[in-house]
């Protein structure tokens, strides 16, 4: 587990199985910047029983407040072969665990983390430009803003443009 000063970041428990899934179905707690995808139920049990959502190329951590109550989740994932990079997603489960500074903490807790455990230079975000709450995630997690990838997101019946935020190994561990 990976504890911060207000939330703590831990392995998905096969007792949260039930909990998560429902939390993951509820399209209107995704807010409008998540994606619309829905996994099925089989290949969302087979992951986590072949996996536990937990790899080499993927991962994915549940935020828990400080009385263990599941508010969002964070993940990492490898972006394309050729690159030496990590990118992280994350969100909340609600409106009202905004603006609390948990994604915060948990994007700070999970890159410190990759860069010690993983041989890897660069983790990066990719945000859409209106979502006005995660660029500041970003910003404040030491993140730097790399360019505007235009049109590269199709969600909710149109294309968006996505801003790219990156951090390297020496920007968060130092020598």
């Amino acid at each position: 587990m990976l504890k911060g000063e207000n939330i703590t970041l831990r392995p998905v428990r096969e007792a949260d199985l039930d909990r998560l899934r429902e939390l993951d179905l509820d399209l209107d707690s995704r807010g409008e910047y998540w994606p619309r995808s829905i996994m099925s139920e089989q290949a969302y049990r087979r992951e986590f029983h072949e996996t536990g959502f937990w790899g080499e190329s993927f991962g994915r951590l549940l935020m828990t407040d400080s009385g263990g109550e599941i508010i969002g989740e964070i993940m990492f994932f490898r972006t394309v072969p050729y690159m030496d990079e990590l990118e992280i997603g994350y969100r909340l489960f609600g409106k009202q665990h905004w603006s609390k500074g948990a994604t915060t903490e948990a994007l700070r807790l999970l890159t410190r983390y990759l860069f010690e455990s993983r041989n890897v230079n660069r983790i990066r975000l990719c945000i859409d430009v209106e979502n006005r709450g995660s660029l500041k995630v970003a910003q404040k997690g030491g993140y730097k803003h790399e360019g505007t990838m235009r049109g590269c997101m199709y969600h909710r019946g149109r294309h968006h443009d996505m801003e790219l935020y990156a951090i390297l190994r020496t920007d968060v561990l130092s020598g």
